[in-house]
């Protein structure tokens, strides 16, 4: 398996967009911390939980830049959803262990952000979901 972490990284981001879960399993180890500015996960499937649930609104990830430092990745791209927030500028610093990620910590303002949750929230009741 590769250890490219720029492609890696840019297979993440796709895969997150093109919601496609089960290939996110497979690029976590099952460990993985995830640190961002409102909350935690301490596993891949807490994390890949919560990633199907901004799937209501996530469009498609536009990188903007990639930095590859060893086993760290930083990259600078817009969170585009559907929401009328549009494209939220976000960062991701990525830790790998080989060619799986083990860390993630991400980095946003958090104001835009309001606009999205609560859109997602108005969605999930009129599609009879329970909301998280």
């Amino acid at each position: 398996m590769t250890t490219d972490r720029k492609n890696l990284t840019l297979a993440y981001l796709e895969a997150v967009a093109q919601q496609r879960y089960g290939d996110l399993e497979n690029m976590f180890v099952p460990a993985l911390q995830f640190r961002g500015p409102i909350t935690k996960r301490h596993t891949a499937q807490d994390f890949i939980g919560a990633l199907k649930r901004l799937g209501v609104i996530h469009v498609r990830n536009d990188v903007r830049h990639v930095f590859v430092d060893g086993d760290d990745v930083c990259v600078i791209y817009d969170f585009v959803t559907s929401s009328t927030a549009g494209a939220l500028p976000t960062i991701e610093w990525l830790h790998f262990e080989g060619s799986r990620i083990r860390a993630i910590d991400l980095f946003y303002d958090q104001l835009p952000w309001q606009t999205v949750m609560a859109e997602m929230t108005e969605r999930a009741k009129r599609a009879g979901q329970a909301v998280a």
